[in-house]
């Protein structure tokens, strides 16, 4: 559980030198690897703030929640404060029907057959697709509408003044870099390009973990933490390189982050280990795959609850 400053140096310093790189493809006029590049910058903002927010960065809560607000609000344009009440439900209860907020996710999507209700026809019609307009348009929807309605309001029914200025900074910063690049209708442009390589980015990855895994009723009562772990999150393999570690920043370790989520995430391969020995001796799965084939499933469920779904 201890922290390691050269490694949280690393992270802060890779996402500003992915930004300038970024810009700097642009303004030489390799105009869609650059947006690209800017939104895996960006989702890797979406990781760190990820971080800060279960303040296992510094082990300083006020100084791992500066970070988040700062890093979420200037590189993701969205609110810590909301995602740490978000984000704390779903780990209390991840996977539980009417309990986990990440299955709250309708009219958009629907990762359970159980949690589509009463709907009408163009709503199915909708779902039906959901798996090939997951990557090409919903993700992009849900970011949108988080950065400029959701986010904001919260913001400002709570008074986070200062997540408010980070907001400010962020197209501040943006239309001072591209007004004068692309002109106002081609910075709007880049931002969706580039907004959506982001949204892609982070929601695939996160959706590997859990979206396709079993659903707990919500009146069910008997399952215990280390179950919650080990039955309804997955963890993605390494991959050559350990390039995995580095695309999901060790959150392919899933079942090591929900049984520890104040441990710095660097350290979950070090404990998985000991994760695997506990579980053997038991008799629990310890689930774990290949990124392709968890890219795989998360895409055939959706495609499955789709179908089931314009079928009834």
């Amino acid at each position: 559980f201890k922290p390691n400053y050269f490694h949280i140096t690393y992270r802060i310093a890779e996402v500003l030198l992915m930004h300038v790189l970024g810009y700097y493809m642009l303004a030489s006029g390799y105009y869609y690897s650059g947006a690209a590049m800017l939104g895996v910058a960006s989702g890797r903002c979406g990781w760190l703030m990820h971080e800060g927010g279960h303040y296992s960065l510094t082990n300083n809560i006020t100084i791992d929640r500066f970070l988040q607000v700062v890093i979420y609000g200037v590189g993701c344009g969205m609110s810590g404060a909301w995602w740490r009440i978000q984000h704390n439900k779903h780990h209390s209860m991840p996977q539980k029907l009417e309990h986990d907020v990440d299955l709250r996710t309708l009219p958009l999507l629907a990762f359970t057959e159980k949690v589509v209700k009463r709907a009408g026809m163009p709503q199915k019609l909708w779902i039906r697709v959901q798996a090939f307009m997951f990557p090409l348009l919903t993700c992009f929807l849900v970011a949108s509408g988080w950065q400029f309605y959701l986010h904001p309001r919260h913001m400002l029914r709570t008074k986070q003044w200062g997540e408010l200025v980070t907001l400010v900074v962020r197209y501040a910063l943006w239309f001072k870099l591209f007004v004068p690049m692309f002109g106002v209708a081609g910075a709007f442009k880049l931002y969706f390009f580039y907004n959506t390589f982001a949204a892609d980015y982070i929601f695939t990855n996160f959706a590997v973990s859990h979206s396709h895994l079993p659903t707990v009723p919500k009146e069910d009562t008997e399952v215990d933490w280390v179950q919650y772990a080990a039955i309804h999150t997955m963890n993605c393999k390494p991959g050559p390189f350990n390039f995995i570690n580095w695309w999901m920043s060790f959150l392919n370790f899933q079942i090591e982050h929900h049984l520890f989520p104040c441990m710095p995430q660097y350290n979950h391969p070090v404990v998985s280990k000991r994760v695997q020995a506990l579980f053997a001796k038991h008799g629990v799965k310890y689930d774990q795959r290949g990124y392709l084939e968890s890219l795989k499933v998360t895409f055939q469920n959706l495609h499955q609850v789709g179908s089931d779904e314009i079928g009834r």
